[in-house]
């Protein structure tokens, strides 16, 4: 016998709501203020509620942190995995990743921001890299098999991508005068060019 649904009471979307206002407050006063100088006041504030119903959310400005970069991560990862289902070799779903890639972090400046802006670089988000170089290093396998990128140590391939493409977004949601299109295109064909498999790579 199938169990019912329960439905979400009152509270709880109260609840919930609170949260995600929260979260958004964040994401607007630490991309404007910068982490270390956002006071939990700050934050209350900008959500429009008190300090005390922060702490009945978040035990502190860390905790609250470490869930944006979560949330982020998870967001991250479900765009990117329906860009690749996109592609139908290993190579077409590598550019596909790196354009939405980009196209993610415009479209999320300033959670961006907040997570390399300041070089901030914790437990957390070790973790939320650590799910993207394994998808690197499995698609990376998978196209050294179809011999369309050059047999290369898979995991020393998949650290390097994820680390030039995270420095890349730093550097370029800084940047007022480089375009989507022209940071996409330098950056793929820069990839492409040295993992496409030829025959001076062995």
């Amino acid at each position: 016998m199938r169990g019912k649904l329960v439905p979400i009471s009152r509270f709880q979307r109260r609840r919930e709501k609170t949260r995600a206002d929260l979260l958004g407050a964040a994401k607007r006063v630490l991309g404007a203020k910068g982490y270390h100088q956002t006071k939990i006041s700050d934050i209350a504030a900008e959500a429009d509620v008190g300090v005390g119903t922060f702490y009945l959310h978040y035990d502190n400005k860390e905790a609250l942190f470490l869930e944006l970069v979560q949330e982020t991560a998870q967001r991250l990862k479900a765009t990117l995995d329906a860009a690749k289902a996109g592609g139908t070799n290993p190579l077409e779903q590598s550019t596909l990743s790196c354009t939405e890639f980009f196209r993610f972090a415009q479209d999320n400046r300033e959670t961006f921001r907040i997570l390399f802006g300041e070089g901030i670089f914790n437990e957390a988000i070790g973790k939320a890299q650590a799910i993207f170089i394994a998808d690197v290093a499995e698609n990376f396998r998978a196209g050294v098999q179809d011999r369309v990128f050059a047999p290369y140590p898979p995991a020393v391939i998949s650290q390097a991508l994820i680390g030039m493409l995270t420095q890349v977004v730093s550097w370029w949601i800084t940047q007022d005068t480089v375009t989507l299109d022209e940071v996409v295109d330098a950056t793929n064909r820069f990839i492409m060019s040295g993992l496409a498999h030829g025959p001076d790579k062995r």
